[in-house]
């Protein structure tokens, strides 16, 4: 019996398949989280939005903010190795200055 779920090799490079400057790629869905693997490149905008359970988000490369709050008034500037924790239903977004590669976990209750 294993005692890992999976293994997955994330690339650490601003290097976006196809022509897209926003890629929201789902890495792992277990019973109590879920991983998400957002990529964001020319300033591109991962816009307001809210989790139902709470978050993590850590940034793997690049640089840009996170905004959070109901009119996103707090601010955190991104930076590789920046990890930033967020609770249930928390308006929130993300913008690349000039890109970004966030690693996000969200904690399902059960």
């Amino acid at each position: 019996m294993k005692n890992f779920a999976a293994v997955i090799q994330l690339a650490f490079d601003d290097d976006l398949s196809g022509e897209n400057d926003k890629q929201v790629t789902e890495i792992f869905q277990g019973s109590r989280r879920r991983m998400v693997e957002v990529r964001l490149r020319h300033q591109a905008i991962l816009a307001k939005h809210k989790a139902l359970e709470p978050i993590t988000v850590l940034c793997l490369s690049g640089s840009g903010v996170f905004l959070a709050g109901p009119n996103l008034e707090d601010e955190q500037e991104l930076h590789a190795g920046t990890l930033l924790t967020l609770e249930a239903e928390v308006e929130h977004e993300a913008i690349a200055r000039p890109s970004l590669h966030l690693l996000v976990t969200k904690f399902k209750s059960s």
